[in-house]
């Protein structure tokens, strides 16, 4: 079977000879980006005028306008020309007639009105200058336009424009306007191209140039497939797939395929826009004549220093700015052209050559390739022998008791990798399953997750507590420090029939510390942990989350148990005392206060009952029976606020001797 799998992974790619035609020069290179972005190199030719010529599709001449380039230092863009965005629009604005009025002849004689003419239907022929056109209704048929028009000799004549109808314009001016609008509407009916004329300046007269422009492309993909084996080793080969929808067939053409995600943006060069502008009334209104102006005699001073400014020398670096700066681009590009490069040369299977940079690794595929427009190429980019471990992940949290077998790549290939699509065989059984890969820089290592182990079950289980870490007293107000602490239990239970390598990744807590015996690494979003489970046999993970979290209590206010809680969790005796101490005189404290409260709830009572019985009084007649008993209560009433008040009294002097209290004991901390 490995000799089957490693087959698959070898394959050749032949690609038949495509011949095209190549108007525009032929394509030279294309370096396609992740950003979406192809970098196109080509030859143009030059004609005597200096002009080269380059047909694009319509939808890509804002990024030709935007990016084209001449290669070389034989020549530089002095500048573009094209048909604007609304050829047919802008031909007819100068035009006498709408495009609408070619459409009959009818119309046409009328968008030209006051034009010399001859004009033939039905056997007669009329000549002159066109006065009007005159539609008429015939019942039920067609309705008939009757023209008028005014000869040489001033007569005027009408003629029924019939189907035969044919009219000479004999106005040279007005028919030259006429051809000139009917070529406009033959070009805007295939109005999909620009021919772009690009003026080269210092370029060999009738030669070639090399001409380099960004334009849209889709993104190139990558297809991982990888073979595991016995050693700890895996075979990984990265295919690259690439459409070639740039309108135009590629032949021969240098590929060059980049991870780099550059910034890219478009703008609508190749658009008209206008600018609002308010618009001013004019205004008619007589104004009052200014006096003549005497003159700013400050311009004397500011014109006195704009001379000595002028006199002065210019600094070496600012009159040399142009010429160091296009001197030091110049040597810039040298260098680079005659930098040799540094290739990274894959196994012989794999001839693409990878470089590294410091934010993209570039892949230059070997030879030239033919492929037309619209047509799909996909051939190897990467062919190495990686280290690989076979491992079971589990997620903290998740709903699945089962872990998912997944393949640890690191990457000992010298060249970062992109993103893409992976399919994974093993090298005695065949295809095991597909996994996602993210970009893998070089010397980094990835898990790439294929299927779901249900020999193995992972449970875990949370413990969560609480202690005092510290207590601080500070003019009467307790400093409490408490660390929170929650510990994660796994439990893996292994496999019965082999041994399994476990990767816990336990979800990261923000503001938590995180310890663990079994700690083996991060990700952005969890800790990883990481253990060997022999078979059959069961094996626990244990991760520790804590957090301190400072808080302030008033101790006047503190409650009697949370002081005792306290004076339990310090290990300092005196404190622990202290807090005793106070936690007795604040029990004492509180009890006296609620009986105060009670009291104050009683005498509130009475005091409503009392406002119901002097309600009641008013009611009722007087020497009656009935308000003897009012009477009667209400005195009884004011004997029992009297009873109350002074027993209020006495609470409130205990009270305020046990609050004394509790704030000399707080003074000694």
């Amino acid at each position: 079977m490995l000799k089957q799998v490693t087959a698959i992974l070898l394959l050749s790619v032949a690609f038949p000879a495509i011949s095209l035609a190549a108007d525009n020069g032929a394509i030279r290179a294309i370096t396609l980006s992740s950003g979406g972005l192809a970098e196109v190199s080509r030859s143009a030719a030059v004609d005597s005028d200096g002009v080269a010529r380059l047909e694009v599709p319509l939808d890509q001449v804002d990024d030709m306008l935007k990016s084209l380039v001449v290669n070389g230092t034989e020549g530089s863009v002095a500048g573009f020309s094209l048909a604007g965005p609304q050829p047919l629009q802008e031909t007819f604005k100068g035009l006498p007639f709408t495009p609408e009025a070619l459409s009959s002849v009818p119309s046409l004689l009328i968008s030209i009105q006051g034009a010399r003419v001859s004009v033939t239907s039905g056997g007669k022929t009329v000549e002159g200058n066109i006065l009007g056109i005159e539609t008429r209704k015939a019942g039920e048929n067609a309705p008939v336009h009757l023209l008028t028009v005014l000869d040489k000799d001033g007569a005027v004549e009408t003629l029924a424009l019939g189907e035969d109808a044919s009219v000479r314009i004999e106005d040279a001016d007005m028919r030259a306007k006429v051809a000139k609008a009917a070529a406009a509407i033959a070009r805007g009916k295939n109005d999909s191209t620009r021919i772009i004329d690009i003026k080269v300046n210092g370029a060999k007269s009738s030669g070639d140039i090399g001409l380099t422009y960004v334009v849209p492309s889709p993104i190139w993909k990558t297809a991982y497939k990888v073979v595991t084996g016995e050693n700890g080793k895996a075979r990984l080969q990265a295919w690259t797939v690439l459409e070639n929808a740039s309108g135009e067939d590629w032949k021969g053409v240098k590929l060059t395929l980049t991870s780099a995600e550059p910034v890219t943006l478009k703008q609508g060069l190749h658009q008209l826009y206008w600018r609002e502008r308010q618009e001013v009334p004019v205004d008619t209104a007589s104004n009052n004549v200014p006096d003549p102006d005497s003159g700013d005699l400050s311009n004397r001073q500011r014109l006195a220093s704009d001379v000595e400014e002028r006199a002065a020398p210019a600094p070496a670096k600012a009159m040399m700015g142009g010429v160091s700066r296009k001197a030091s681009a110049s040597a810039y590009m040298a260098d680079e052209l005659e930098k040799p490069a540094a290739p990274m040369q894959m196994a012989a299977a794999n001839p693409t050559t990878a470089t590294e940079s410091d934010i993209s690794a570039t892949f230059e595929l070997p030879g030239t390739y033919d492929l037309a427009n619209g047509n799909t190429l996909s051939v190897p980019i990467v062919d190495a022998e990686l280290d690989a471990d076979m491992v079971d992940m589990y997620r903290g949290g998740s709903a699945f008791p089962n872990p998912i077998a997944a393949v640890m790549l690191k990457n000992t290939a010298g060249v970062s990798m992109p993103a893409g699509i992976l399919t994974l065989y093993d090298s005695k059984i065949g295809y095991v399953g597909d996994s996602q890969l993210s970009a893998l820089p070089k010397g980094d290592t990835r898990l790439a997750s294929f299927a779901t182990d249900r020999k193995v079950s992972i449970s875990e289980q949370q413990a969560p507590t609480e202690e005092i870490a510290s207590l601080k007293v500070s003019d009467g107000v307790m400093q409490a420090v408490v660390k929170y602490r929650q510990t994660t239990t796994y439990t893996v239970s292994g496999a019965l029939d082999g041994e399994r390598t476990v990767i816990v990744e336990h979800p990261i807590r923000d503001g938590w510390s995180f310890s663990s015996g079994e700690s083996f690494g991060k990700t952005a979003t969890h800790q990883r942990l990481k253990a060997v489970v022999p078979a059959a046999t069961e094996k626990t993970l244990t991760a520790v989350d804590e957090q301190l979290q400072s808080t302030s209590y008033a101790l006047v206010d503190a409650e009697p148990d949370m002081l005792l809680g306290w004076s339990a969790s310090t290990h300092d005796k005196v404190l622990t005392d202290k807090l005793a101490n106070l936690a007795d005189a604040r029990k004492r404290q509180v009890a006296i206060q609620n009986e105060l409260a009670s009291l104050d709830s009683e005498i509130e009572k009475t005091i409503n009952e009392q406002e119901r019985i002097r309600h009641n009084i008013g009611a009722v007649p007087d020497n009656s029976d009935l308000k003897k008993r009012y009477l009667k209560a209400l005195a009884d009433s004011e004997d029992q606020i009297a009873a109350m008040n002074e027993r209020r009294d006495s609470v409130q002097e205990e009270s305020d001797r046990r609050g004394d209290h509790v704030t000399d004991i707080i003074r000694t901390f």
